[in-house]
């Protein structure tokens, strides 16, 4: 039985510039949502951040953090998993990253002069799994769509966020052309977003499971 929903797609208002719930009402509004665990992605350096771009790189990292910190602290209050990722964006081109830890991204301040397949390369070699989000997705900051399934690990087709299914379609499509791991999620910023997310049949120990569960296809992906 499927019985354990996550969140793999999610902004705090400590973070990310564009979002309006704390990591701790992130935490809360999924709670009340019958979720099992939410994996905080906020917008990285090169995003719609909120962290000042003219601090030192180990207090930009450590600020960084809060939103996810915040959340971890209140899950562990009220009993609901929390796990880290980010979210890197390349002029409207966007990737989820997960599996690596704020000790990581204190060794590589160089980060924002890597490419997209440099950072696919340097992520994965360090156990990381680089997620292509809403591949499909129009809006007004994205100038074209641009695609890289030899530097992407899984493909995120369920974007709950979407409202024309297209988007949605379109990604779908696109994994099973390229035979990738599909995820799915909410990419909520506020208190009314649309959920979203994904189950599994197993409760998820630590962000590696999560790699190890998709890589594996056991998940299913779903929008509320």
């Amino acid at each position: 039985m499927y019985n354990f929903k996550y969140e793999t797609h999610l902004h705090t208002s400590e973070v990310s510039d564009c979002a309006t719930c704390s990591g701790a009402e992130q935490v809360r509004i999924y709670k009340e949502l019958g979720y099992s665990g939410i994996i905080v992605t906020d917008h990285f350096f090169n995003g719609n951040t909120c962290v000042p771009r003219n601090l030192p790189w180990e207090e930009r990292v450590n600020r960084f953090f809060k939103g996810y910190e915040n959340a971890y602290q209140e899950g562990k209050k009220i009993g609901l998993s929390v796990f880290f990722g980010w979210e890197e964006s390349f002029m409207g081109t966007d990737f989820l990253v997960y599996g690596l830890d704020k000790d990581w991204l204190l060794k590589h301040q160089d980060i924002l002069s890597w490419d997209i397949p440099e950072h696919y390369k340097r992520i994965h070699a360090d156990g990381g799994y680089f997620v292509h989000a809403h591949p499909f997705r129009e809006a007004s900051y994205i100038n074209e769509i641009k695609l890289f399934p030899e530097y992407e690990d899984a493909i995120e087709i369920c974007n709950a966020s979407h409202k024309d299914p297209k988007f949605n379609i379109h990604a779908a499509r696109y994994a099973l052309l390229h035979n990738k791991p599909v995820t799915g999620g909410s990419d909520a910023h506020h208190a009314d977003s649309k959920h979203g997310g994904m189950y599994f049949d197993h409760k998820l120990m630590n962000i590696q499971d999560f790699i190890i569960s998709v890589e594996n296809r056991e998940g299913i992906e779903m929008i509320e």
